[in-house]
């Protein structure tokens, strides 16, 4: 019981701090100007050392499971597996978490409203990015519930190494196609990370 605890007041500490991470780069994004000159220089560097790789890697590893889409497919894929197995509120709760976090993320973007990289052909505004929110968010909880559930050792490793790389190969995608600023994904990211812990919580609270 300690342990459980403990485990909850770690996740809200986790909470907690991403939410401050988050509001001190909202803050900065919106009233330190030269944040964007620094982070415009990053990016250049990220780009520049990508650039002799084919440009169809990154566009490839964006929308490799539909983002776009909500992640239709893989939710579909995770949830089957989990209700195939009688978890009926983990399946629910994680698509409530996931298109939550679409839902949140947009009201933070459209609040902020800070333009894409200079050159970027893509509509819509730049920090956060739901691209990093969301793969954050849904393969966060995957890794959470693969820790948990699968006991072959083999598996439960490949499996959260696996997610674990294609979290951050979606984010440096992003950046990889000049869509966002580190920033951005970076805030991104955070902010799903606050979200696999929200529904780790509200797991445990309900006693699953």
């Amino acid at each position: 019981m300690k342990q459980k605890e403990y485990a909850t007041v770690l996740n809200w500490n986790y909470v907690i701090f991403s939410v401050v991470f988050i509001a001190v780069m909202t803050f900065l994004v919106l009233y330190a100007p030269n944040i964007r000159e620094f982070d415009g220089n990053v990016l250049h560097s990220i780009r520049l050392a990508l650039s002799p790789y084919p440009s169809y890697i990154p566009v490839f590893i964006s929308e490799f499971g539909g983002i776009n889409q909500h992640l239709l497919w893989p939710q579909i894929a995770a949830c089957s597996v989990l209700v195939s197995h009688r978890k009926f509120l983990k399946a629910f709760l994680l698509v409530v978490f996931v298109e939550g976090t679409y839902f949140l993320a947009g009201l933070l973007k459209n609040y902020v409203c800070r333009t894409r990289p200079e050159g970027c052909s893509y509509s819509g505004f730049s920090f956060p990015s739901i691209h990093a929110s969301v793969i954050m968010c849904f393969l966060g909880i995957l890794i959470y519930l693969v820790n948990r559930y699968v006991s072959n050792s083999f598996w439960r490793n490949f499996l959260i190494i696996l997610f674990g790389v294609w979290i951050l190969l979606v984010c440096i995608s992003r950046l990889w196609l000049g869509v966002h600023f580190p920033v951005d994904v970076i805030a991104g990211a955070v902010f799903g990370f606050m979200m696999v812990n929200l529904y780790i919580i509200l797991i445990r609270a309900l006693g699953n």
